[in-house]
């Protein structure tokens, strides 16, 4: 009689709403649960230890089925996550890259609106026989010239007297050297800084016209002005110590 009650129990207990699976528990983790609780129990405390051992199987069933669920929802979140940071990386790259060119395209088209800046501004100033004085027009031109380049970053006027042959070699030199300061001193009253003009003398080194050929020494008689890097400017200024 004793053993009746025991096994009725034990389909009591298997039968009722608290060992029927959730709607969201796996059947065969529960089942595997129950049969090795059942088991164990069996072992532990013969038929009352099969009843325990069941429950606590059916619970063990049910905890290894929602910690399951719970890891595969973390790999396939971290798999989305993996994914979009794949995909925000990818756009970044572009990104990246797409400013990369852009700062290129406007360095050389920097670089080329400075050259033909550069090129525009290279001017000569000519003088009187034995002369240095610049004319009322000729300061002006250079004051707006002085404007032009004074906002340019580590742009440099360089500045290169001649004169033609006549007179003694130190004449000249002196001369094409007065020639050249007072171009300098033009363009840092229209407002260029003293340091960013640098001055040097050819004399009459470069002189090729004969004493006849009035109109070849006129072009003789003269500064060249060049705008050019600080770099290249620094190169003459030591070159013509």
């Amino acid at each position: 009689m004793h053993k009746k009650v025991i096994v009725l129990m034990i389909g009591s207990l298997l039968a009722t709403s608290s060992f029927a699976a959730p709607k969201n528990r796996a059947p065969k983790e529960e089942s595997i649960g129950v049969g090795s609780g059942a088991a164990i129990g069996a072992l532990a405390g013969g038929p009352i230890g099969l009843v325990v051992g069941a429950a606590f199987g059916g619970w063990l069933g049910d905890r290894f089925h929602h910690e399951r669920s719970a890891r595969r929802d973390a790999d396939d979140r971290a798999a989305s996550a993996s994914a979009h940071a794949g995909s925000l990386q990818q756009l970044l790259t572009a990104s990246e890259r797409a400013a990369a060119e852009k700062d290129a395209a406007l360095v050389s088209e920097r670089i080329d609106h400075r050259r033909d800046l550069q090129e525009a501004l290279s001017v000569e100033v000519f003088f009187r026989t034995e002369e240095s004085g610049l004319g009322g027009a000729t300061e002006e031109r250079l004051a707006k010239l002085a404007a032009l380049v004074e906002p340019m970053d580590g742009a440099v006027i360089r500045l290169e007297g001649y004169a033609d042959a006549r007179g003694t070699e130190s004449f000249n030199t002196t001369l094409s050297a007065a020639r050249a300061q007072a171009v300098r001193d033009a363009l840092i009253r229209g407002g260029m800084p003293a340091d960013r003009v640098v001055v040097t003398a050819a004399g009459e080194t470069s002189s090729t016209a004969a004493e006849q050929d009035v109109d070849g020494m006129a072009l003789e008689r003269r500064v060249e002005m060049i705008v050019v890097d600080d770099d290249s400017a620094t190169r003459v200024a030591e070159l013509g110590r």
